[in-house]
C-alpha cells in the first residue's frame, strides 16, 4: 500500500464537516498536509474541526456556505488562497442526496441536487485550475462520485443522474487538463 503524502500541500476540502469530507480532511491532515480549507453548510461543526486540525499542526481553515450559490463556491477557493498563498489540491466531496423517482422528483430537488453535485464541482475546478494554470503550477483534483453513477436505485433519479454527470465531467477535465500537470479523478 502506498501511503498518502500531502508534504507541504494547501488543499481545499468541500463537504469537510461530515462524512467523507471530513474522513478526508482527517487524513489530509494525517498525511501532512501545510494547510486546508473546508467547507460545509454545519458553521458550528466545521469551526471546530478547524480548530482541531489546527491544534494537531494541520492549519486549517474553515468557509460556511451552500455549494448550491455559485458566488460561496468562488468564495471558498478565494479564501483558501488568500489565506495560505497558493492551491494545490480540490477534493469535491459535497453532496446532497435527496430521494425521488423519476414521476415524483420535483423539478426544484433535479435543480438543487445539479448545482450542489455537478455545478458546485464545476466552479470549484474552474476556479482552482485558473490559479494553478497562472502560476504554473501542477496539481490534483478528486472528485467523490458513487456506484449510483452508473445507473443507481430507481428512489435516486436526481441523484445518480447527478453523479453521473460529476463522472462525466471528472472524465472530461483529467483528460482536459493532463498535458498542464493537474491530475484529475
Amino acid at each position: 500500500m502506498i501511503a498518502l503524502n500531502l508534504q507541504d500541500k494547501i488543499v481545499v476540502v468541500t463537504g469537510g464537516t461530515q462524512g467523507v469530507g471530513e474522513g478526508i480532511a482527517r487524513a489530509a491532515a494525517a498525511a501532512g498536509a501545510a494547510g486546508l480549507c473546508l467547507s460545509g453548510r454545519n458553521a458550528a461543526r466545521g469551526e471546530s474541526l478547524a480548530a482541531e486540525l489546527t491544534s494537531a499542526g494541520c492549519a486549517t481553515i474553515f468557509v460556511a456556505g451552500d455549494l448550491g450559490d455559485a458566488v460561496v463556491c468562488r468564495t471558498i477557493v478565494a479564501t483558501a488562497e488568500q489565506r495560505f498563498g497558493r492551491i494545490d489540491g480540490l477534493v469535491n466531496a459535497a453532496g446532497l442526496t435527496d430521494r425521488g423517482r423519476i414521476e415524483d422528483t420535483p423539478v426544484d430537488l433535479w435543480d438543487r441536487l445539479f448545482a450542489v453535485n455537478v455545478r458546485a464541482p464545476f466552479i470549484l475546478t474552474q476556479e482552482v485550475v485558473r490559479r494553478l494554470k497562472k502560476a504554473g503550477r501542477r496539481g490534483s483534483i478528486v472528485n467523490i462520485i458513487t456506484m449510483s453513477s452508473h445507473g443507481g436505485q430507481p428512489f435516486l433519479t436526481a441523484y445518480s443522474s447527478s453523479k453521473g454527470a460529476l463522472a462525466t465531467l471528472t472524465k472530461n477535465c483529467a483528460h482536459a487538463l493532463r498535458r498542464d500537470r493537474i491530475r484529475v479523478n
